[in-house]
């Protein structure tokens, strides 16, 4: 009895949260929808790790769409997307929450003799590179430098 008491007493608050939460997509934007954005000097240190090689580790400093090459050349990346603050819905479709540096990542493309081989997120806040289940390769955002169109998200206290 004491547990349904407890519970009754949470159902405005949860109430609120799920409203808050419904509105969320509305506000935010389809992440292939998103306005164009001058990426030229945008400078981005990506990390890529290999899932089948752990010890596999590779740091490049790249500029939006510029090629780089992972291992012994076979495989090239490029970033595509930048999002500032991405979100990612249940059925895994990224969005733009807003132009503020609150969860950034990179959409980076991976090709082998101009075929697709994998495209994925580089997140900035993980601590590990991120695998899907079919990824060889996992990749990180260790920093980067942007254009100013972008909000800088307040220091945490």
């Amino acid at each position: 009895m004491k547990l349904l008491r407890h519970t009754s007493a949470l159902r405005p608050l949860l109430v609120g949260v799920l409203l808050a939460l419904t509105a969320l997509p509305a506000a935010a934007a389809d992440v292939d929808s998103t306005k164009t954005v001058d990426h030229s000097g945008d400078v981005y240190i990506i990390e890529t790790r290999h899932r089948l090689f752990p010890d596999f580790l590779q740091v490049d400093t790249v500029g939006f769409d510029q090629p780089f090459f992972i291992g012994e050349e076979e495989w090239k990346a490029r970033i595509i997307l930048f999002n500032p603050h991405l979100g990612i819905t249940t059925e895994g479709k990224g969005l733009q929450m807003s132009d503020t540096l609150y969860n950034p990542a990179a959409r980076i493309r991976v090709e082998q003799a101009d075929t697709l081989v994998q495209e994925s997120w580089a997140f900035h806040y993980v601590d590990a590179p991120h695998y899907r289940r079919t990824d060889l390769l996992g990749f990180k955002l260790l920093d980067f430098k942007v254009a100013a169109q972008y909000i800088p998200a307040p220091d945490k206290k």
